[in-house]
């Protein structure tokens, strides 16, 4: 309070002219000060409680008052304040007035008040004192759990925080002290009693590497966006699950009847697609289905670049004869004879090549020109033959050349012998390339023979399609063991021939640009390419490549583990849009990981992140049946594939099982405990179930309207059936709450006698007739050391059988009994009934307000 105030207080109210007048504002000032001051004043709700009356003083005191009213010795000194209390209303004239009125009969007579010895009431003052009791032990039980509940929210959420600030830590890779990490074990919040810290102490969540594999943020795909996208997810997820079925059959059995074709899987997609990227990507698989080895092994760098370079060729060649034949078939003037030549020489007069004159034609056939596109079909001995039969003119004319493609035909590296690459090379270099009006054929030719003139690859006298140009290139490219030997400006590898392709980019090929990376052998480039074109399809292009071990051949260790951790990634990224709407299938798409043997640590992982993120554990790591029989999920379905031990399985469904409990979802974590198989907490967590379900339970509610997955008097029967390894405790602490679920039916059925019968056995309350308050006291010392289960399931016993005996007494009433008989059954309920109040009385703190007020009703009844 301030100065002001205290001093304007102290003044005199009786005498208002000496004081000064407080301005108005003065007033308002003090005001706000009072209310700034009453801002510190206590809360509502202390430790000290409330002042309150019990209803025994208060009864002593209104008597008193009463009694005053009629002292006349006292009645002045009742008035003595009336001037205080009414202004100037005189009390001793009213209070003449009602006698009067009383005389006259006008207004009722005030009843006389009893005398004190008629007030005394002994059964009404122990009822008051026992009602003041009940009240005061409730008000205590109020508080005292209120004052818990504050303690264990303050506790829980302040290790939540502690928890989720760990967490982050370790998703930064921020590395904590070993004390942090202790602490951080000591504050798991741990399920069930307290008695089980120690089984789960040591149990804490790892989510393995910092940087989480399925929370890449770089894929904006989602299948589920509309129909078309989600049928093509579909169809692909149906290829790949048959995929991984192929190659679990051929670890169980080598000798499989039919080889899982992948990639005419992918190009049957393709097939009948007119738009520009679905021809793309038509050709891309093809290509891919060239380029692949029929033993699918890795192979080294100098081999798996021959590998490319022939195979690319040979794709190229027999592309190029299809092209050829079609002409022939259905363009061709001038057929023939359906020969090879004839069909190379159609492709030519159709494409009207030597409209210009400038090629060499002989007995009617543009030799050059034949020869080098019967090259370009891959027809080598045919152009041979070619020669061969027109050996005279060469003679004539390149009297050389003759013994230079007879050694090019048999080479079975396409290298002719040192004596004749120098002669063909001097022999281009002074006569064919300074030749202005050569046929530009005979020019390609040579080149291709005697690789001359490296330096300079193009053909600039000859239109070719980019398919040309890339096999052009490709018969120039040497990647063997002798090429280290050859001289600066005749070396040119498929590395160098790559490196040309990037420097153009895509602007250069168009619509062609996946083909030309993937027949270069740019498999990385390819993937990012078509992850542009389309992502969905850019996926399963990286999986073809990777099944075809076209990305695990040819490179380093480095660069190896490069591509691996790029296709888990991609794998990840991939299956972020549907891991929760279809776990099973993205189990199918991680599955995947371990085609690169070096990803199947990465593969264990991500996993391990599906089942903690999507929380599917029934589907992902399998489920107990009503038998008890576990059924496997699927991961371990696939564990063939992925180098998974049981061991993984139990630490992965562990760590589930923690995070399950911690997040309040009791059914996930049961499931999980049990596929972990450890059974200890299994019960501990159905006993606390159970218990819970029987106290939350209405009387007369049945307890059983659920299946065995979810309701827990069904999972603790199912699981007391199958599984004997349990402590004995707690396996006897379960039995009884099951034998409370049989009193509870016996009640609802009505069957009285049966159900007082199992409580006495259950013997946890005094319910036998010849209990006395010794063993009354003893049944409600027990209470301290009985489970907790148990213990919340007392309130409803007690009104049970206070029920129970009070349906017995009415039918005892109802029925002919012998007296006697009757008299002691009676008796007996009586003192069962006497028993379960005391009981009540003494463990009052732990009974809810409405088990008392029912009790003493029922009671009353009896």
């Amino acid at each position: 309070m301030s100065a002001a105030t205290a001093s304007a207080q102290a003044k005199p109210t009786g005498d208002q002219s000496t004081g000064p007048v407080v301005p108005l504002s003065t007033g308002k000032k003090l005001l706000n000060e009072l209310l700034e001051s009453a801002a510190d004043l206590p809360a509502r709700y202390s430790d000290l409680g409330s002042i309150q009356l019990g209803m025994n003083e208060v009864r002593k005191r209104a008597h008193k008052l009463r009694k005053s009213t009629i002292d006349v010795a006292t009645t002045d000194n009742l008035t003595k304040a009336h001037y205080l209390l009414a202004g100037k209303v005189d009390i001793e004239a009213l209070e003449g007035h009602i006698k009067q009125l009383e005389r006259a009969k006008t207004l009722e007579a005030r009843s006389k008040p009893q005398t004190q010895a008629q007030n005394v009431d002994l059964d009404g003052y122990l009822r008051s004192k026992k009602d003041e009791n009940i009240l005061s032990a409730i008000e205590q039980s109020l508080s005292s759990a209120a004052r818990d509940f504050d303690n264990f929210v303050n506790q829980n959420i302040s290790l939540d925080w502690k928890q989720r600030r760990d967490e982050i830590r370790e998703a930064f890779g921020i590395v904590l002290s070993k004390q942090q990490t202790s602490e951080k074990h000591r504050g798991d919040v741990k399920f069930g009693k307290s008695a089980d810290s120690t089984t789960q102490s040591s149990k804490t969540i790892s989510w393995g590497k910092s940087n989480r594999l399925l929370n890449d943020t770089t894929s904006k795909l989602n299948v589920n966006e509309n129909y078309l996208t989600r049928g093509k997810f579909e169809r692909y997820a149906d290829i790949i699950n048959r995929l991984n079925n192929h190659r679990q059959a051929l670890q169980i059995n080598t000798k499989v009847e039919h080889e899982f074709d992948l990639t005419h899987e992918f190009i049957e997609i393709f097939k009948s697609g007119s738009d520009s990227k679905s021809k793309q990507l038509y050709e891309g698989w093809q290509i891919i289905a060239s380029l692949k080895d029929s033993t699918s092994r890795p192979a080294d760098t100098t081999t798996f670049n021959n590998r490319i370079v022939s195979r690319a060729k040979t794709y190229l060649e027999l592309q190029f004869f299809e092209l050829v034949d079609h002409i022939y078939k259905t363009k061709a003037v001038e057929k023939g004879l359906p020969t090879i030549v004839n069909k190379v020489k159609s492709f030519i007069d159709y494409q009207k090549l030597n409209s210009n004159g400038s090629l060499l034609v002989v007995n009617g056939i543009p030799i050059w020109a034949v020869i080098f596109y019967l090259l370009r079909c891959g027809f080598e001995q045919e152009a041979l033959n070619l020669v061969l039969e027109h050996q005279s003119v060469f003679k004539k004319v390149e009297q050389s050349f003759v013994p230079y493609f007879k050694a090019y035909v048999s080479s079975k590296d396409k290298r002719l012998p040192q004596p004749l690459t120098t002669q063909i090379q001097n022999e281009f270099n002074n006569h064919i390339k300074k030749s202005v009006d050569g046929d530009p054929y005979r020019y390609a030719v040579y080149k291709i023979l005697g690789r001359c003139q490296v330096t300079r690859r193009n053909l600039s006298n000859i239109a070719l399609t980019s398919e040309d140009w890339i096999w052009m290139h490709l018969m120039l490219v040497k990647d063997d063991p002798q090429a280290e030997y050859d001289p600066a400006h005749e070396r040119y590898t498929l590395k160098d021939f790559q490196q040309m392709i990037l420097s153009y980019g895509q602007q250069k090929f168009a619509t062609n640009y996946l083909q030309v990376l993937l027949l270069s052998g740019l498999y990385d480039e390819a993937i990012k390419y078509s992850l542009e074109l389309n992502e969905i399809d850019g996926v399963h292009i990286s999986i073809g490549l990777a099944y075809s071990q076209l990305l695990q051949s040819g490179t380093t260790t480095e660069k190896l583990q490069e591509r691996g951790d790029d296709f888990s990634k991609l794998m990840g990224s991939y299956i972020k849009s549907f891991k929760f709407s279809d776990p099973r299938i993205a189990v199918e798409y991680l599955v995947l990981i371990c085609l690169f043997q070096n990803q199947t640590k990465t593969c264990h992982e991500a996993l391990r992140e599906l089942i903690l993120e999507t929380r599917e554990f029934a589907i992902l790591l399998g489920k107990v049946n009503s038998a008890g029989v576990r059924v496997p999920g699927k991961i371990e379905q696939r564990k063939s594939l992925i180098s998974l031990e049981k061991d993984f399985l139990n630490k992965v469904t562990e760590q589930a099982a923690i995070t399950a409990d911690k997040e309040g979802r009791i059914f996930d974590g049961l499931l999980l405990y049990q596929l972990a198989e450890e059974y200890e907490i299994v019960i501990t967590i159905i006993n606390r179930l159970l218990g819970e379900y029987l106290s939350n339970t209405e009387l007369d509610q049945p307890l059983i309207d659920g299946t065995s997955e979810t309701n827990p008097i069904l999972i603790a029967e199912n699981f007391l059936q199958v599984h004997q390894i349990t402590s004995a405790e707690k396996w006897s602490i379960c039995k009884k709450l099951l034998k409370i679920a049989d009193i509870r039916q016996l009640f609802l059925e009505k069957e009285w006698d049966e159900a007082l019968k199992q409580i006495e056995e259950l013997d946890i309350l005094p319910v036998s007739p010849q209990a006395d308050l010794s063993q009354t006291r003893l049944k409600a010392e027990e209470l301290a050391y009985l489970d907790e289960n148990l213990l919340k399931n007392i309130p409803n016993l007690l009104i049970i059988t206070m029920n129970c005996v009070a349906q017995r007494k009415e039918q005892l009433n109802n029925i002919a009994y012998n007296v006697a008989i009757k008299e002691e059954k009676t008796k007996e309920l009586r003192l069962i009934a006497k028993n379960c109040v005391v009981f009540a009385g003494m463990v009052q703190y732990k009974m809810p307000r409405e088990t008392f007020s029912l009790l003493i009703s029922l009671e009353a009844t009896l």
